[in-house]
Parts: structure tokens; sequence; C-alpha cells
């Protein structure tokens, strides 16, 4: 029995389609799969037909992620200094090296009509994209709030760019008002190893940053522990007036065009967990409450990790967020603004904007990955909902693997917490947060093996292995290494050993 010719095409085209979704190796066996399981119960020749058109899409369409892996471009020549995939075995999940938890295959999916050349142009794709990340976000934060804000989105190339854009607030006679308390340098907000700390501008402090976009005048006010940070005579010696009802009653009301030339002030500064204080009501509608975030998540990751959030920033009170992209924030490393319209729409209209937006493609990725999200569904969230006992299991299974190895002396399971690499002293996050229950398999090697010498071998290798040393043993944490990629350490230490 053949196929009629149009199941044929509907076939093809179904299996093209979902094919060029594909963006991992996993994937791509499921589906092949499925496949083969569905067209079991079909007659020979129909078998055979379809079965065909399954290897023609799997030669046509590689997953994305096999060619960046491969190194080799489409039309077969080499990419130079190409990244390894990596698996975060340090137990540290902002390890400087890399977290090795990637974006959602589908976020990724979502850039590939706009970098593949031959789709049509979209008039305002970027604008609309930003529309439907703020929507989401709107949604979430109006959840259970007495009144609802309608808030703006903007996508930019880092947080740098964002904090360049956000620097433009202060021209026309007012100016960017930094708190003491916030005087850390960006970048350390991250724990880094001693080799990556060298002088850079990477290691200015947000108001040195904000100094150096040279829009406005620049001040820092309040004491170095914060403990002034909301006093009502800092932000009444800015405005010029002291007292005196609001003129409006909900934060971030600046009142559309009433401010379009208006001379405000902008308060930036860092999230601070658990931070309450907000610009004391009668000295409100003369200022803009910026947040910046170098790290941290679009929604609450709730009481696993307790990192700050857009969405928390913005049910406290800030009328813009400005979000550092990365494993947190379920990005690549973009920068995101959100906030209240009218703000939000000062920037849009600022030349600056034009210069630091992100390219479509990223937009597109920034605005799956919120929507993912906002369904409780991302890499790092499944991750952080692996259960002690099924890690306790794994780290078992790969305990009896690896103690098979001949240089392998003994192994061992662990229970110390694994973290999310917060700096201590930072405000980002409170210390219990950055404990998260972990398991760990400690190797013990022979005394003809140095574990330094081991250990980066293993970071080197083609998919490299991150893991932590003590003395002459390797410590492999299972916190934030998904089952796919510990089906890969055996081979991995293996091959290193």
């Amino acid at each position: 029995m053949a196929l009629p010719p149009w199941t044929v095409e509907l076939l093809r085209r179904g299996v093209a389609d979902l094919a060029r979704q594909v963006t991992d190796n996993d994937t791509a066996a499921s589906l092949k799969e499925q496949a083969s399981k569905l067209v079991e119960e079909l007659p020979k020749t129909a078998r055979e037909k379809v079965d065909t058109i399954l290897r023609q899409a799997e030669e046509s369409t590689r997953p994305i992620k096999d060619v960046w892996q491969s190194g080799v471009l489409w039309g077969g020549g080499t990419i130079s200094l190409t990244p390894t995939r990596l698996i975060n075995a340090s137990g540290r999940l902002l390890d400087p090296r890399g977290s090795g938890v990637g974006i959602p295959a589908e976020s990724l999916a979502a850039a590939v009509p706009h970098l593949a050349g031959d789709a049509a142009h979209v008039e305002n794709v970027n604008s609309r994209l930003c529309e439907q990340i703020a929507a989401t976000i709107t949604r979430r934060c109006n959840e259970g709030a007495s009144e609802s804000r309608t808030l703006s989105a903007i996508v930019t190339n880092s947080l740098d760019a964002s904090l360049g854009l956000i620097a433009t607030l202060g021209k026309r006679g007012g100016s960017l008002n930094v708190p003491r308390c916030c005087a850390v340098p960006l970048d350390t907000v991250v724990q880094t190893s001693s080799q990556d700390s060298k002088p850079s501008q990477r290691d200015e402090l947000l108001v040195e940053r904000l100094r150096r976009f040279g829009c406005g005048n620049v001040r820092e006010f309040g004491r170095v522990d914060g403990s002034d940070r909301w006093d009502d005579v800092h932000f009444a010696k800015q405005s010029g007036r002291r007292g005196g009802p609001p003129r409006h009653g909900q934060h971030g009301e600046h009142g559309g065009d009433k401010h379009r030339g208006a001379r405000l002030q902008v308060l930036v500064r860092l999230a601070a967990k658990g931070d309450t204080g907000q610009i004391p009501g009668n000295q409100r509608e003369n200022w803009i409450d910026v947040v910046v975030m170098p790290v941290g998540s679009i929604f609450s990751a709730g009481n696993e990790i307790a990192t700050d959030s857009v969405v928390d920033q913005l049910r406290a009170g800030a009328d813009i967020v400005a979000l550092a992209g990365g494993v947190l924030a379920g990005t690549p490393e973009l920068g995101l603004i959100v906030g209240n319209e009218d703000v939000i729409e000062r920037l849009i209209e600022n030349p600056r904007h034009d210069l630091v937006v992100a390219p479509a493609a990223l937009t597109a990725i920034v605005a799956s990955s919120v929507a993912v999200q906002s369904l409780g569904r991302s890499p790092l969230g499944q991750l952080i909902g692996v259960s002690e006992e099924n890690l306790q299991d794994r780290a078992t299974r790969l305990a009896t693997q690896l103690a098979g190895f001949d240089a392998v002396q003994s192994t061992r399971v662990t229970a110390d917490p694994a973290s999310i690499g917060i700096a201590p002293g930072s405000d980002s996050t409170s210390p219990s947060g950055d404990a998260i229950p972990s398991r760990q398999v400690v190797v013990t090697l022979d005394a003809s093996k140095a574990a330094d010498v081991v250990a980066r071998n293993l970071a080197d290798a083609p998919t490299g292995l991150l893991c932590r040393v003590a003395g002459n043993e390797i410590v492999i944490d299972l916190r934030w290494v998904s089952p796919e990629q510990q089906a890969q350490i055996g081979e991995i230490v293996g091959r290193g050993l």
C-alpha cells in the first residue's frame, strides 16, 4: 500500500518544520524515536516512504547546537574560538567560566526566522516584541494588586547600554542621585576567581559608570551603610521643596506629558533584597525611581533561590528596573528595561535609544523566554525543582560508575549545599538564599594523578566539566547538572584520567 502524494507532502512539510525547531541532540533523538513508533503501524511500503522523509529531514535540518558544537559553518568552513559546551558541576551556578544552563530550546528557535535571511520583514518587529514582553510582566505584576499599572519594555545590548540610556533622564537640569551604600563594583556582585580579578572598566562603581556616560549631573548621597537612604531631607533638598501633599496618589504616576520638559530628579540604586523603603510620598512626584539589577530574575524564583526579581522590584514601587541578562534571567547577556509607560516613552524618544536597542533576533529570544518562564517552565527552574532524593539516587549511581576507573581509589557521596554564587556582602540576595541543598560525588584519585591537573583537563575537554578540587580529590556537584548532562560525565572523566 503506497501513501497518497498529498499525504507524503504533508508528512514531509510537518517533519521538516519540526526538525527546523530542534535545537539540541536530545530533542532531535526524541523526535525521531516518536516518529519511528508512529510509522511502525503502517504497511511496509508506506513505512519505507516515511522513513525516507525522516532521513531527508534529519540531513537537511541539523540541530542548531550541533553546528555550534562542531564549529562548522553551513558552507563547510571553520569557526575560530568557538566555545565548547559546558557541564557545571562546580556547585556554583554563577561560575565565572559559565553556568552550564542553557536557554530554552524554543527561545533559541524564536531567533531563527530573524537570522535566516529569507524571512519577510515585519514592520516595527522590535517594538511589537517588547510589547509582548511588557504585557507578560504586567500581568504578573498586577496579580493580586489593588490597582493595576501598565508597563513598557526595552531590550538593549547590555546592562551598560541600559545604564547609558537611563543616564539621559538626568538631562535638562535634573540629576542622577546614587546612594553611597551602592558604592560596590557591579561585577563583584558575582563572585569571581582570583585570576579573573584584574582592574578594568568592569570594576567601576555604579556612580562611575553613570558619570562615564556623561549625561547630566551625577551625585552621591547618604551614609555608606544605607541607614539614611530614604530620609526625607535628601529628596527634599534635591527637589527644592519640603513637605506639601503629593499632587497624585500612585507611585510612578508622572502625569504623562506633564513632565516632558520638567527637571525631574532620578534615583538610581542597586536592588537590595528585603528593602521595602520608598521615596517619601510628599516628594514622590518629583522623582523617578530606577532600580539596577546586575544579577537577578524576571519573575520570582520562590523560596528556593532568594534573589531579587524584576516583578518584585516593580511591585515594591520602582518606576523602572534595569536587569542584566544571564542564567537567572533566562536570557542571553543582554539588558532589559521594564517600567512605567511614560518613563519608558521618554527613553524611546531619546536618540540614544536607536544606538543601544538589541537586534530583533535577540529581542525575540527574550520575548520567548519571558513567555516560557511565565508558565513556570525554564531549564533553571527544572534544576531548582529536583528533589534531594533524586539527587541522592543520581549521585549514588554516578559514584558507582566512576569507582570503576583504575585511576580512582574511591568515591563517596556528600551533601554539602550548592550556591548561586552571589558575592558575600552583596544586597542582591539573602545569605540563606545562597545555600541550596545538593549532593556531590567526591572522587579520590590515585597518587599518580594530580587533582588540579585532572580538573583542568576536564574543564578543557570538548564538552567541558567544571568541578572543585580538594586535596587530591575532585568534587562533582550535581545541583546544576541535568540528567542528560550527567549521562556524559562518565565518558568525560574517563578521558580526563
